[in-house]
């Protein structure tokens, strides 16, 4: 074994990550963050590095080398938060009635402060180990994840990830792709004395719509995956028209569409699309397009689906005292790692439900079982041992 957890320490951490203040509309944005991570693994005498993403924003990666040839176990975790919202004191951490509150608690400071804990020990000097244990650090998951697209586009991969998205400790192997999508209906304008005269946006709108519940729904529901369940769609804004007496020329109908690991994203679009071609056969009069959103079109939210034989996974799972995998139901950048060749899982303390909340709270208890987790992951996964002399006794 190797050195233990200190749970009073990781905790002490996750409220110093707190009291960094990293979101879209502050004016460094994460980068703060990414500053004080960086020390404090060079400190622990990781080899650090900040990577560019975007401007002055970076990822932070840190590497642990171990004394012989092995696997590499990525810690991944980003820096940044919502914004507070009006969170009270969201930047001031606090404990009470076993609690750690504040902005970033659960989602995800608290799970990045046990996997600091996790590079300290793994870095001692009486420590050896098999292979590599990456730290990773990326900005901007609340906002376009453009930090880890950063980090896979430059070839960072490992034999094996694992995510600190709040998962109460639950090993998530799998989530849903997401699609954000919009119907464009456009008509012809008139007076609302005489409609006949022109083609009213609303009607076309509301026939997709129905269509989309008649004839897409009960379609989905019959498309399953063992732990994700059906693939799903969600009319979420309905938009259109000027004011009651005149025939509306437009009308927008915004989607969100959940799809699984056995679907691509051009069928996803596609089918939406033929909803339309449908009722335009119908009617010629509809004229609509379907297009991506700004929300999802950067790039391809797909589904995470991590092979349920993989060993690693297995081996997550065993460490994590959860004999099976669940599926998740929030998106992740796990799938990014996943989609570049690193198997990647989601085991994070907390619940997903604190998570943007105005009262972001995770357990104490969770902080120091997630350290332990990723720990114990680290000590099987990469051989951890204590290093010993040449007469055979702890160094």
């Amino acid at each position: 074994m190797i050195g233990r957890i200190d749970p009073d320490a990781v905790l002490a951490e996750a409220a110093r990550l707190i009291a960094i203040e990293g979101h879209q509309d502050h004016p460094g944005q994460e980068r703060p963050v990414a500053d004080y991570l960086a020390d404090r693994l060079r400190g622990c005498g990781a080899e650090v590095e900040l990577q560019p993403v975007r401007g002055d924003r970076a990822n932070v990666i840190a590497r642990v080398r171990g004394n012989r040839p092995g696997p590499t176990l990525m810690l991944n975790a980003h820096l940044d938060t919502v914004p507070p919202y009006g969170m009270p004191d969201a930047l001031l951490p606090r404990v009470a009635d076993g609690r750690l509150w504040g902005r970033g608690a659960v989602d995800m400071k608290g799970a990045l402060a046990a996997m600091i804990a996790v590079v300290e020990l793994l870095a001692a000097p009486d420590v050896t180990f098999d292979g590599e244990l990456l730290l990773t650090g990326v900005a901007g998951e609340e906002n376009g994840s453009p930090g880890m697209r950063a980090l896979v586009e430059a070839g960072v991969r490992a034999d094996f990830a694992i995510v600190g998205e709040p998962t109460m400790l639950r090993v998530g192997r799998a989530h849903k792709g997401a699609m954000w999508a919009e119907a464009t209906f456009r008509g012809v304008a008139t007076h609302g004395s005489v409609p006949q005269d022109g083609v009213n946006a609303v009607y076309h709108a509301a026939r997709f719509i129905a269509a989309v519940e008649r004839d897409l729904v009960p379609r989905l529901d019959r498309r399953r995956h063992p732990l994700l369940g059906p693939a799903t769609v969600n009319v979420g804004v309905v938009a259109g028209g000027d004011r009651p007496p005149m025939v509306p020329a437009s009308c927008v109908v915004q989607l969100d569409r959940r799809w699984l690991p056995s679907e691509r994203h051009d069928e996803v679009l596609a089918e939406l699309r033929e909803l339309v071609a449908e009722l335009r056969r119908a009617d010629p009069r509809v004229d609509a397009t379907v297009a991506e959103m700004a929300g999802t079109s950067t790039f391809v939210h797909a589904p995470l689906d991590c092979p349920p034989d993989d060993p690693y996974l297995r081996m997550l799972c065993a460490v994590a005292a959860d004999p099976e995998p669940v599926g998740l139901q929030f998106w992740t950048d796990a799938a990014l790692l996943a989609a570049t060749g690193t198997p990647a899982a989601v085991c994070g303390p907390g619940d997903i439900a604190q998570a943007h909340s105005l009262a972001e709270w995770v357990l104490v208890d969770q902080l120091r079982g997630a350290a332990e987790v990723y720990c114990a992951m680290a000590q099987r996964m990469l051989s951890v041992r204590p290093l010993e002399t040449d007469a055979g006794v702890r160094a």
